[in-house]
């Protein structure tokens, strides 16, 4: 079972095909009951400019300090969409605080 540990946001680009647009993210790490760790990135970006780039739901989150995450989006997108498009990823390569700590300093505990 997944426990809240900690949460955070920083500040990054979001990049399609080469093209990219600064953004804010949020960051929530949760913990599981053998202690592994894992981060779920969520940020919004402006529908516009992700039809214009070409979206597929998929791009890339690159952080301020320059590791790359992928950030999908369930679904279509289309003209009809909201105008701020929420986008998820997701981080579960660490296995303890002290590595999830180090990779995302931007976490408050």
């Amino acid at each position: 079972m997944l426990t809240f540990a900690a949460e955070g946001s920083g500040q990054g680009k979001l990049e399609i095909n080469g093209n990219s647009q600064p953004v804010s993210y949020e960051l929530v790490e949760a913990c599981e009951e053998d202690d592994s760790r894992q981060i779920r990135i969520r940020l919004n970006a402006p529908r516009d400019w992700l039809l214009k780039q070409g979206f597929n739901g998929e791009a890339v989150l690159i952080r301020h300090n320059g590791s790359r995450i992928a950030v999908r989006r369930e679904g279509g997108l289309d003209v009809h969409a909201s105008v701020c498009v929420t986008l998820e990823g997701y981080d579960d390569t660490m296995s303890n605080a002290d590595e999830m700590s180090e990779a995302y300093p931007e976490l408050k505990h």
